[in-house]
């Protein structure tokens, strides 16, 4: 029964992933890039701009969405959901970093007849990264506890 509880928990958390890592986002840069005021578009990405965007997030949505599958149905406290688990963390970090290279970190409003404005999460995509830092250093730790610990994780899951 365990492991088709594993394998259930980890198809649910790859349908969360799919929906925060990729819906989500190509669904507002959608919206945001078809919005049109009085005739005129409000954005001054170009279509290449876009579909660059829209590339790196499906392409890093399928990733992360299937390292999400494995290390969710990977046993708790198992070498292998550690090392899934950091890889995951990495690709995260990747996948935020694609946001600052394709251009969806600074997004330049016209509105007509009033000027433009310039949203600008670059900031904000840097703390993420260095939280992603601290929770990288956590993973490599799960992974060595994990391995150091593994007769007692197994006599653990042996009495349960």
């Amino acid at each position: 029964m365990g492991a088709v509880k594993n394998m259930v928990r980890g198809f649910i958390f790859t349908l969360v992933y799919v929906l925060t890592t990729m819906v989500i986002p190509l669904v507002t840069f959608t919206l945001i890039f078809n919005i049109e005021i009085e005739g005129n578009k409000l954005l001054q990405w170009e279509q290449q701009d876009f579909q660059n965007i829209t590339f790196w997030i499906t392409a890093f949505g399928l990733v992360i969405s299937g390292l999400a599958f494995f290390t969710f149905s990977s046993p708790k406290h198992s070498i292998r959901r550690g090392i899934f688990a950091l890889i995951q963390v990495i690709v995260n970090c990747l996948y935020l970093w694609s946001y600052k290279f394709s251009g969806a970190a600074e997004i330049g409003f016209i509105i007509a007849d009033f000027g433009f404005f310039t949203l600008n999460v670059q900031q904000m995509i840097l703390m993420y990264m260095g939280i992603y830092f601290l929770t990288i250093v956590l993973k490599f730790y799960d992974i060595i506890d994990f391995t150091i610990n593994r007769e007692k994780i197994r006599e653990k899951r042996m009495k349960k």
